[in-house]
C-alpha cells in the first residue's frame, strides 16, 4: 500500500523562526493538523492489515510491502514528532513575541503622550518667543527713533553752542570795555553812596548820642524823685542772679566788674562824671547818712573796677603787640594758647582752616590735632561769622575730630576769625572759665583779639605771598638766562618746558611756530606741521591778543594737529614783534592749581593763576625776540 510522502521542513536557525509572522505561524498549525487527521485513516488501515496478516499466510512480496509500509510509518512518525517539537517551540515563541509586543504598545503609547506633551509645550514656547520677537522688534523701532530724536537734539545742541561761542567771541572785547566802564561807574557810585551812608550814620548816632544824654537826665531826675519818696535797703542793689556787690564793704580778692549790674547804680555814677566839683560836694551834703555811705561805696568800687579795668587793657595791648610782630603760623598757634592766663580759662586755642583739605588744624606742643566743622557749635560760628556762646554747665556738639567722632563740651566760648577770604580762617576757642564772673571780660577781650588775629593773618599771608613771587622771579630771571642761550628751536622749546615744570609744575606747554603761513610744532622728537593758519593758534595768531579757554576742544575752529588738548583751561599767549606773529604760546592751568585753595574764592585764585601765567609768557617771549629776531 502506498502513501503520499510527507516531507519535514528544513532544519533552520531559532533566529529564522522568530522573524517568522503570524500569518506562517498559522499556516503551520493547518498543515499539522490536517497531517494528523490522515494519519487516523492510517491507523485504521494498519490495523486491518494486521488482522489480515493473521488470519492468511504472507508471502514475500507481502512481506516486502509490509516492511516498506512500516518503514514509512516510521519515518512519518519521526516526522509527526519533529513537527510537533517545532509546533510547541513556535507557539512559546508567538507568546513572547505577544508579550513584546504588549509592552512596545504600551512604550508606544507612553511615547506618543510625551511626545504630544511636548509638542504642546513647544507650540506655547514658539507663541512666546513670538511675542518676544514682536516686543523686541517694537523696542528696536522705539530705540531707533529715540536716537534719532537725540542726534537731531544733538545736532541742535552743536548748532547753538557754535552761535552761542561766535556771539560770545564777536562780543567779548565790547562786553569787557562796556564791564570796565560799568564797573568803574558802579564803584564811584558805591563810593558816593558809601560816604552818604556814613555821614547818615554818624548823624544818627549823634542824635542816638544826644536822645541817649536827655533820656539818662530824665531818668535820674525821675529817680531822685522816687527816691526822695522811699527809703531803700540792701537787698533791693545786690543782683541776686549775678551776686554783684555794688555798695557793702571790699572783701578781700574781690574783683569789681566794669559794668554794674544794678541800675542805680550806673545811673549815679554816670551823673556824678557830669558833676561838677561844686555841684558834688552839694550833692553829698544834701544826702543823709545812709545814702552819702552807700553812694560814696559805688563811686569807691567804679575807681577801683575802672583801675583794674585800664590795667587789664595796658597788659592787653602788650600782648597784642607781640601778636602782630609773629611771622608765621606756627608761632600764632603757640602765643594764642599762652593768652588763657590772661583770659582766665583753662585752655584756649586758635583752629585755623587748611584752604587745600576744608580740615581746622591746631598746633599745640608740636602736634598737630585736625578736626572737621560741618556741624555743632563751630559750624554755627562760621556760618553765622559771629560768635557763639556756650557758657553753660551743660555739655554741647562743638565739632568733630579727623575720625569723624563727634566731640561735645561744656562751659566754651567760640569766636570766628574773619578774613578777606570767601570762607572764615578759623575759630577761637575759649573753654572752662576759672572764674564765673569774667564772662563779659570774655566777650570784650575776644572781639578785640579777633581783629587782631585777622590781621595778623593777612600779614602772614601776604608775606609768604611776597616771598614766592620773588622766589618765582628770581626762577623766571635764572630760566632766562638759560633760554637766551639756546643752540635752535627745538633746544628753546624743551627749555621752556624745564622752565614751566619749575615754576608751573602741574602745567604742560606747547610753543607753535608761524612760518611763511603755516603752523608747526615740535611733538616727541617729531614735527606736525598745518599748511594754513587755521584752528584756536591760528584765530589767537590773526588777532594777536592773548586768550583764556575753559574748554578748548569745543571751539569752534579746534584743530587736533596744532591746537592742545586738554580738559584744563589753555591760555594761548602770542608772540608779536613789529606788529607780526611769530609763534603762540600754549599753556594749560590744571584743575589741581586752580584747586590747591579751593576753599578760599576761586575767582582769585583763578585770577592769580592766569598773572603767574602771563608772567612766565612774557619772559619766553622776551627771550624768544632777542634770541631770534
Amino acid at each position: 500500500m502506498s502513501r503520499k510522502r510527507i516531507e519535514a521542513p528544513p532544519l533552520t536557525d531559532r533566529s529564522q523562526y522568530r522573524r517568522i509572522s503570524q500569518k506562517s505561524v498559522d499556516e503551520l498549525n493547518q498543515t499539522l493538523h490536517a497531517r494528523i487527521n490522515s494519519m487516523v485513516g492510517l491507523d485504521e488501515q494498519l490495523t486491518n492489515k494486521i488482522k489480515q496478516l493473521q488470519s492468511a499466510s504472507l508471502t514475500p512480496k507481502d512481506l516486502s510491502s509490509i516492511s516498506l509500509s512500516l518503514q514509512d510509518m516510521v519515518c512519518t512518525l519521526q516526522k509527526v514528532s519533529y513537527n510537533e517539537i517545532m509546533y510547541n517551540q513556535l507557539v512559546r515563541e508567538n507568546e513572547k513575541l505577544k508579550n513584546e509586543q504588549s509592552y512596545l504598545k504600551a512604550q508606544l503609547f507612553k511615547f506618543n503622550s510625551l511626545i504630544q506633551k511636548m509638542q504642546k509645550e513647544h507650540q506655547v514656547l514658539l507663541e512666546k518667543i513670538k511675542s518676544q520677537e514682536i516686543d523686541i522688534n517694537n523696542l528696536n523701532k522705539k530705540l531707533l527713533a529715540e536716537q534719532k530724536v537725540n542726534e537731531e537734539t544733538t545736532k541742535k545742541l552743536r548748532r547753538s553752542e557754535q552761535r552761542v561761542q561766535i556771539i560770545l567771541e564777536s562780543n567779548i572785547t565790547l562786553q569787557k570795555d562796556q564791564l570796565k566802564n560799568n564797573l568803574i561807574e558802579a564803584l564811584s557810585e558805591n563810593e558816593h553812596i558809601k560816604k552818604d551812608a556814613i555821614q547818615k550814620q554818624k548823624d544818627y548816632q549823634k542824635l542816638q548820642m544826644a536822645n541817649n544824654v536827655l533820656n539818662q537826665k530824665l531818668q535820674r531826675l525821675n529817680n531822685r524823685f522816687y527816691i526822695s519818696g522811699k527809703a531803700q535797703n540792701e537787698e533791693e542793689f545786690i543782683d541776686q542772679e549775678k551776686m554783684v556787690i555794688t555798695f557793702t564793704e571790699i572783701p578781700k580778692n574781690f574783683v569789681f566788674r566794669h559794668v554794674f549790674q544794678n541800675q542805680e547804680c550806673k545811673q549815679f555814677i554816670q551823673s556824678a562824671l557830669e558833676f561838677s566839683t561844686e555841684d558834688f560836694i552839694m550833692h553829698v551834703n544834701s544826702l543823709n547818712q545812709e545814702s552819702k555811705k552807700m553812694q560814696l561805696t559805688w563811686l569807691f568800687n567804679h575807681m577801683v573796677n575802672y583801675r583794674d579795668f585800664s590795667l587789664a587793657h595796658n597788659t592787653f595791648i602788650v600782648k597784642l603787640s607781640q601778636l602782630i610782630q609773629l611771622t608765621n603760623f606756627d608761632e600764632m598757634y603757640s602765643f594764642i594758647t599762652t593768652l588763657s592766663g590772661f583770659f582766665k580759662v583753662s585752655h584756649m586755642y586758635l583752629w585755623l582752616r587748611d584752604f587745600q583739605t576744608g580740615f581746622f588744624i591746631n598746633v599745640s606742643d608740636g602736634k598737630q590735632r585736625k578736626i572737621m566743622c560741618t556741624k555743632g557749635a563751630f559750624r554755627d560760628s562760621l556760618e553765622s561769622r559771629e560768635s557763639v556762646n556756650k557758657l553753660t554747665a551743660h555739655k554741647h556738639m562743638m565739632y568733630q575730630n579727623d575720625r569723624g567722632e563727634d566731640v561735645f563740651q561744656d562751659n566754651t566760648y567760640i569766636f570766628p576769625v574773619i578774613t578777606d577770604q570767601a570762607l572764615p580762617a578759623g575759630v577761637i576757642e575759649f573753654s572752662h572759665p576759672t572764674h564765673s564772673n569774667n564772662y563779659s571780660d570774655i566777650q570784650y577781650f575776644a572781639s578785640i583779639l579777633g581783629l587782631f588775629v585777622k590781621l595778623t593773618i593777612q600779614k602772614i599771608d601776604e608775606d609768604n605771598h611776597q616771598r614766592s613771587l620773588l622766589k618765582q622771579i628770581d626762577i623766571l630771571q635764572n630760566e632766562f638766562l638759560k633760554l637766551m642761550k639756546a643752540n635752535d628751536k627745538f633746544h628753546f622749546c624743551e627749555l621752556v618746558k624745564d622752565m614751566q615744570n619749575k615754576i608751573l609744575q602741574l602745567s604742560t606747554s606747547e610753543i607753535v611756530f608761524v612760518e611763511d603761513g603755516c603752523l608747526w610744532k615740535y611733538y616727541k622728537q617729531d614735527i606736525k606741521k598745518l599748511d594754513n593758519i587755521a584752528g584756536v593758534c591760528g584765530q589767537v595768531a590773526i588777532n594777536q591778543a592773548p586768550a583764556y579757554f575753559a574748554n578748548i576742544s569745543r571751539e569752534l575752529n579746534y584743530n587736533e594737529i596744532i591746537d592742545m588738548y586738554s580738559i584744563a583751561p589753555i591760555f594761548i599767549y602770542p608772540i608779536i614783534h613789529k606788529n607780526k606773529t611769530y609763534a603762540m604760546i600754549q599753556l594749560s592751568l590744571t584743575n589741581k592749581q586752580i584747586d590747591k585753595y579751593r576753599f578760599k574764592d576761586p575767582l582769585i585764585s583763578l585770577t592769580q593763576l592766569s598773572n603767574q601765567a602771563r608772567l612766565f609768557c612774557e619772559y619766553v617771549t622776551t627771550a624768544y625776540i632777542n634770541r631770534f629776531l
